[in-house]
C-alpha cells in the first residue's frame, strides 16, 4: 500500500511540475525538424533546418525603453510557412512564405520593455528553410 500511494504521489507531483512550467510561456513551440540549427538571444533568433512540421516559438526583448523595430529575412524550399509576432497581447501576421519562396522586411515600431513573440507555423511538411529576426534600435 505504501509503494502503490508514493508513485501515486510521484505522479501528482510530475504532472503539476509539467503543467505549471507550460504556465510560464504565453506559446508553446510543438513541432518535429531534421538536421535544425536554431539560435535565439535577447536580441536575435534564427533557425535553419532541413525539414520541419509544427510551431517554433522565439522569444526577443526590448531590455530598455526605446523604440525598436524587427528586420526579418527568410526562404523556403518546399511547403507552406507562416510566422506571426505578440507585441502587446495581439498575434499579428508578419509574413507568409511559400515553395520556394524568400521575403524580408521590417516591422512596425514598438515601444517599452516587453518581449517580442516570434512564431513559426508551417502548414504540413517543409523543407530546406532558414529564418532571421534581428532586433534593431530606431
Amino acid at each position: 500500500m505504501k509503494k502503490l500511494a508514493s508513485v501515486i504521489i510521484a505522479m501528482v507531483i510530475l504532472v503539476s511540475c509539467f503543467t505549471l512550467s507550460a504556465c510560464e510561456n504565453k506559446y508553446v513551440s510543438h513541432y518535429s525538424a531534421m538536421l535544425m540549427v536554431r539560435e535565439n538571444t535577447s536580441n536575435k533568433a534564427s533557425v535553419s533546418f532541413d525539414s520541419f512540421s509544427g510551431t517554433l516559438v522565439m522569444h526577443l526583448k526590448n531590455n530598455s525603453s526605446d523604440e525598436v523595430f524587427i528586420t526579418y529575412e527568410a526562404k523556403l524550399g518546399e511547403g507552406n510557412i507562416k510566422v506571426y509576432y505578440d507585441f502587446n497581447d495581439e498575434k499579428l501576421n508578419l509574413c507568409e512564405i511559400e515553395t520556394n519562396g524568400s521575403v524580408d522586411g521590417k516591422t512596425e515600431t514598438f515601444t517599452g520593455n516587453k518581449t517580442i513573440y516570434i512564431i513559426i507555423e508551417s502548414d504540413g511538411k517543409c523543407s530546406d528553410g532558414s529564418f532571421s529576426f534581428v532586433l534593431g534600435k530606431k
